[in-house]
């Protein structure tokens, strides 16, 4: 038998014919991973890194099929050559690309939703721990704003189109296929993404009660044919503060302090606090012991902070099991000095697919990471408000070492360290995704598929405080007074939690696809299942009797030593989905799509909700007059879109009673304990909130290399829920204003809500081939929201109102300037103890006096109405060239700084204030405590409003790939390095911080400017 297998072996082996060859562009690089197939089977190979294949045919007769995305594809006789070497055309159309949708895949010719989409390829050149932060500028009708780069906690708070509700405006992540899995979008390995589509009109129908905020789709990479290809990518980062307020010095600082008295007590004069001597003294740094000049934020943060990258891959297979494979970490440092803040990271991928028959498909995806977060005691929140408030006049640490009080009792030098204890927060999480597709043979055009998708999280939380001695120094006896902080009364406390989540999701769907004649039909109904259970559990100890026993069980023993918590919960979602897409000859375009969505959350009766969707589309340029009558443009289409869509996101158990344990209560004169509290009326007619979107859009293709989209959308979004806060009467007897132990009001959120939101998107590219090869394209997306009902007292006067204005604006004073000299401040209303150097805040209602009913609504909030970008590749023999340009406007910030006697100023405010010696200052005078001050936080006003417009160089990349001569003795494929930098600059009128910020006072981890060497190698 040995024998007769050796002999139809080598039988087979005479009869196969090979056919080798290149595949190449215009310019004559080889294409890697182009697609070389037998036409009419499925045997096939793809190119290796040169653009070089072999492929083994049953004979010389054949005709082979060539494709590569973003080229004409061509078909080629063999014709018994066995070299077949092939220069593919660029597709400058680039209509037949494959665009990932919800739950498939679509031409995108013949797409009629609004579908926004950026490459694998496109994201690893912007190489970013957060991958996040790798898409503002991108694609039109995505906002993006990264509010502070502390490791771990860096990622970008996105919205598509803005805000539209009052609720929660979350955006559904699918990734590869699985709605709102476990772990999300930020920390998932650039190098791992195939594509990020994003949904962003009645096209997310499909996802029905979670798609109204949008629907953003990662696709991960898969195995492609072929010998084993491994790569490996590593970059190593430095990265440093984009924006810190420059702060006043020591003798500016002390002046000020002086000032301060003076405005409170002016018969006292102008040196209370100090004498002109010791100022000097802060000013020449004589006597630093006594008299420092501190620079906190030189005190405690490094120049620049490391962070580095490591991701290897490995994909290839053969035609019937391909496979893809990587391993990634992540570091990132934080700024501290001997700083005990650190982000560490290790991935795994495996995506393997196997073609069990012909008919019969399989695949396996296994994923997961360990996050590894670790930070001191302080937040960061807490550092940087130190830092910023940290009296220059006090020294940060003596000769003998010892670390001063600095501003309350916290030293900024010794917060970010782990001299007052550490957190650590490690989290894993798993995902694992098992699909089946079957070709049914007894109707063509039919087949069958289905996933079970597991997610699991652990999440691990704990905060070891422990108590430590900072020193008070007394400059006319010279003895240090120690002063003990941190911990809880003196000694070490814990504080453990723990979250684990489970995710269950389970889909089965039925698919027609059929082409009959110029008619295309693609079609599918599908039922889907999901659960997600969530258990939570909380402790905390104090009273350690030592800091070297760091566990929940060594505390003390008393009975109020200890205390522990726990919850957890069920939510279940049951979905019924169906699809129907329809072209004539990818002319006339129609689909109808709609779910019906079932969920927990609601009450019996009212669990389910349907959300349809329909979309057409009309490729004018398909019309042999249009053909024959415009030249110059390629493709033209026209589209629209209508669908009902909903958001389910709210708190759990809104239509039960909600009922808590307290300690005691009273009955009669008695006090009795342990008992049980009302905090919360139950809403029995709990629904979802509904988005109602219109969106009509045009897409063009004209003079071959030019591209164009314009889009106008409105969103109509309702039911939202929100509080009764105003319009009830508390003469009803209903109304708990707000409970005393968390503030919570005792009415129920009710289905009340409605906002709009209107505007256009538009993008425009021009694609250049040839040996200096480009693209560029820029976008622009105006979003605007409108309140349309919000619970508003009925007696709030008109332009005070938040009813027909944009979400989240602020209600502000105006300020006319600033009162010069008592003329000044006599000629014009002004509040009860305004002074000279106070602002002028506005007379709005002319009635003689500055009230409350002065305040009027601010025009923009923080979230930018208008926003745009840039994109710019280029390649030049073996240099290339990535550039992503991010803006925003009609966006503004309220940052009032925490200022005065309890802390230094912005140089901004301390070198330009009014004071009788500058009476032209730019800034208001200085005061005891700005949050307080008739400047600030008594009567804000938007003098503290800044113009937070900007425009950013998001990413630049330059890199080079070493010729392949050179690396052909080292068995390498592929060797390219390159440089690349994150938030390289930023033009804006914002002075102090980062206008991607949000914190109102100022105080929060910097945004971060990343510059990166790095290297991509292939084997």
């Amino acid at each position: 038998m040995l024998l007769l297998a050796l002999m139809s072996l080598s039988a087979f082996a005479q009869n196969t014919f090979t056919v080798k060859g290149t595949v190449t562009a215009e310019n004559g690089e080889g294409l890697p991973g182009a697609s070389v197939i037998l036409k009419g089977t499925s045997t096939g190979t793809t190119t290796d890194v040169d653009g070089k294949y072999a492929l083994n045919l049953p004979d010389g007769n054949g005709t082979l099929v060539f494709t590569y995305i973003g080229y004409i594809n061509q078909e080629i006789a063999v014709g018994n050559r066995s070299q077949l070497d092939v220069k593919l055309a660029p597709n400058d159309k680039t209509l037949d690309e494959i665009v990932v949708v919800g739950y498939g895949t679509q031409k995108k010719a013949t797409l009629t939703g609004s579908v926004s989409e950026v490459k694998g390829a496109d994201i690893v050149k912007s190489p970013q721990p957060n991958l996040s932060n790798s898409l503002a500028g991108r694609f039109s009708g995505f906002v993006a704003n990264n509010r502070g780069g502390e490791p771990g906690y860096d990622g970008s708070s996105y919205t598509v189109r803005g805000f539209a509700t009052t609720g929660n405006n979350d955006v559904l992540i699918v990734v590869d296929g699985i709605p709102g899995q476990v772990g999300g979008l930020d920390r998932l390995d650039p190098n791992d993404i195939e594509s990020i589509s994003i949904l962003k009109d009645a096209s997310a129908a499909v996802y029905g009660s979670r798609a109204a905020n949008g629907v953003i789709l990662v696709t991960t990479k898969r195995g492609t044919t072929g010998k084993p290809v491994i790569s490996y990518s590593f970059n190593q980062g430095f990265s440093s503060p984009t924006r810190l307020p420059k702060l006043a010095d020591a003798s500016t600082y002390a002046t000020i302090m002086n000032e301060i008295d003076y405005y409170n007590n002016p018969t006292g004069g102008m040196n209370q606090h100090y004498s002109a001597d010791e100022i000097e003294k802060f000013r020449n740094g004589s006597d630093p012991l006594n008299y420092p000049n501190t620079d906190w934020q030189k005190e405690t943060l490094k120049n620049f902070a490391l962070q580095n990258q490591h991701s290897l891959a490995i994909n290839g297979g053969t035609d019937n099991v391909k496979y893809y494979v990587s391993l990634g970490t992540i570091y990132q440092d934080g700024l501290y000095k001997n700083g005990a803040t650190k982000y560490k990271q290790y991935n795994f991928r495996s995506n393997i697919d196997a073609n069990v028959t012909k008919d019969f498909k399989v695949s396996l995806g296994l994923s997961g990471r360990q996050e590894n977060r670790a930070f001191p005691i302080s937040s960061a929140g807490n550092t940087f408000r130190s830092i910023y408030r940290a009296y220059p006049t006090v020294i940060a640490q003596y000769p003998n070492g010892y670390y001063s009080t600095g501003v309350e009792n916290q030293n900024p030098v010794v917060l970010g360290t782990d001299m007052g204890g550490t957190v650590s927060n490690p989290t894993s999480v798993f995902n694992g995704i098992l699909r089946a597709s079957y070709n049914l043979p007894f109707v063509d055009g039919l087949s069958v598929d289905g996933f079970y998708s597991v997610d699991k999280s652990f999440n691990f939380s704990k905060s070891f405080s422990t108590p430590y001695t900072l020193y008070n120094y007394n400059k006319s006896t010279g003895a240090y007074t120690g002063v003990v902080t941190g911990g809880s009364a003196g000694a070490a406390s814990i504080d453990q939690s723990q979250l684990n989540i489970t995710n269950i999701t389970q889909n089965l769907r039925l698919n027609y696809l059929k082409t009959i004649g110029k008619h295309n039909i693609n079609a599918f109904v599908a039922y889907e299942q999901n659960k997600r259970n969530e258990a939570k559990f909380g402790a905390t100890r104090i009273n350690f009797p030592t800091t070297s026993t760091p566990e929940l069980s060594q505390g003390g023993a008393a009975a109020t030593d200890k205390n522990n918590s726990g919850s957890s919960f069920n939510f279940t979602r049951r979905s019924y989905i169906g699809r129907l897409a329809y072209n004539y000859n990818e002319k006339y375009l129609a689909e109808v799509q709609a779910r019906v969505d079932g969920s927990s959350v609601f009450p019996k009766g009212k669990q389910y909700g349907f959300f349809p969707s329909v979309s057409a589309g009309y490729r004018i340029s398909e019309e042999d007059w249009f053909k024959n009558s415009v030249n110059f443009i390629d493709d033209l289409k026209f589209r629209a879109s209508y669908g009902t869509l909903g958001n389910d996101n709210v708190g759990q158990f809104q239509f039960y009673n909600n009922y808590s344990f307290v300690n005691q209560y009273v009955l009669g004169n008695s006090v009795i304990s342990p008992g049980i509290d009302l905090t919360k009326l139950a809403n029995p007619n709990i629904t979802w909130e509904t988005s109602k979107k219109l969106d009509i859009g045009l897409n063009a293709v004209f003079l071959k290399n030019f591209n164009l989209e314009v889009i106008y959308f409105k969103q109509q979004r309702s039911d939202i829920l929100a509080a009764r806060n105003a319009s009830i009467p508390n003469t009803s007897g209903i109304v708990n204003p707000y409970k005393t132990n968390d503030n919570t009001p005792l009415v129920p959120d009710e289905n009340l809500g409605k906002v709009n939101n209107t505007g256009v998107e538009a993008t425009v590219g021009y694609n250049h081939n040839g040996k200096f090869r480009y693209n560029i394209s820029g976008n622009v997306t105006y979003a605007k929201s409108k309140v349309i009902f919000i619970d508003e007292a009925p007696g709030a006067l008109d332009y005070q109102r938040q009813t027909g204005g944009p979400l989240y604006t602020n209600l502000l004073y105006n300020t006319l300037g600033i009162f010069r000299t008592q003329a000044d401040l006599d000629a014009y209303p002004h509040v009860q103890g305004a002074q000279p150097g106070d602002l002028i805040l506005e007379d709005y209602n002319k009635d003689g006096k500055i009230t409350a009913d002065d305040q009027v609504r601010s025009k923009y909030g923080n979230v930018p109405l208008l926003t745009y970008g840039l994109t710019f590749n280029a390649g030049y023999d073996a240099f290339d060239l990535a550039v992503v340009f991010s803006g925003q406007g009609m966006v503004s910030q309220y940052v009032l700084p925490e200022s005065g006697q309890v802390g230094n100023f912005y140089s901004s405010w301390a070198d330009n204030r009014w004071s009788p010696s500058n009476p032209d200052g730019s800034f208001p005078r200085v005061d005891t405590r700005a949050s307080s001050s008739i400047n600030g936080g008594l009567y804000a006003n938007n003098f503290w409003l800044n113009n937070s417009s900007f425009v950013r160089l998001k990413n630049v990349e330059l890199g080079y790939t070493l010729p392949k001569e050179a690396l052909s003795r080292l068995k390498i494929s592929s060797l390219r390095i390159y440089a690349s930098a994150f938030n390289l600059f930023t033009i804006t009128g914002v002075k102090d911080y980062d206008p991607e910020g949000n914190s109102t006072s100022g105080q929060f981890y910097p945004q971060q400017r990343i510059l990166n060497l790095g290297l991509n190698l292939k084997f």
